[in-house]
């Protein structure tokens, strides 16, 4: 039995169950309009009866009772499909907070079939109580499998950058041509230093 309760089925249920009510409504509608109708003359100055005069004599009897169906069909296909979008989003959302802080706070699906079996599976491997509470970032930096830096090495890294920032503003404010060039040289060769020094850095790590 499960394997009739797929997103398909249930597409192709609401389908067949709006276009049912749709003919439902229609055809109420039409009754309802012919009852009303026969209790006027033709010549009646009524502000519908020359309304619904005016559309069948403009539109056509067939052409207006399909744009009414199409009308009613589009209404109820929203509202019964909601259920479906709903559980979606919640899916969604769920799996971008999975991946982002290794947990998510709550899931909620209304359906069945392969939507219900995907919430499922999502709550076995929702571990809450081992995502990190300061947020993705602390969570991607305990869970992450690649070394972090030592003390000295960020150290040495930010003297560095800083002095190549001091060099990069002398070389801008600096008065004399033959100083800036100077300057330039002088954050060019820092500049080399670091991406050694990084790349020792890759290489040690």
């Amino acid at each position: 039995m499960k394997r009739f309760k797929t997103v398909r089925s249930g597409y192709l249920y609401i389908f067949g169950g709006t276009a049912l009510l749709s003919g439902i409504s229609l055809a109420a509608v039409y009754s309802l309009a012919a009852l009303l109708y026969s209790r006027y003359t033709a010549a009646s100055a009524v502000y519908w009866v020359r309304s619904l005069r005016w559309l069948i004599n403009h539109i056509g009897r067939i052409p207006l009772a399909v744009l009414m169906f199409t009308a009613v069909f589009t209404v109820i296909f929203l509202l019964r499909s909601q259920k479906i979008s709903d559980d979606l989003k919640s899916l969604l959302q769920a799996s971008e907070e999975l991946s982002t802080f290794g947990s998510f706070r709550e899931l909620k699906v209304v359906s069945g079939g392969e939507l219900g079996q995907l919430a499922g599976h999502l709550h076995k491997i929702n571990r809450p109580e081992k995502a990190a509470d300061q947020g993705p970032c602390a969570y991607n930096l305990k869970n992450s499998a690649d070394p972090v830096l030592g003390n000295e090495a960020l150290m040495a890294l930010t003297l560095r950058t800083r002095t190549l920032m001091r060099l990069l503003n002398e070389a801008s404010t600096g008065k004399g041509e033959q100083i800036q060039i100077l300057q330039v040289e002088a954050a060019k060769r820092e500049a080399m230093g670091m991406e050694r020094f990084m790349e020792n850095l890759m290489v040690r790590s």
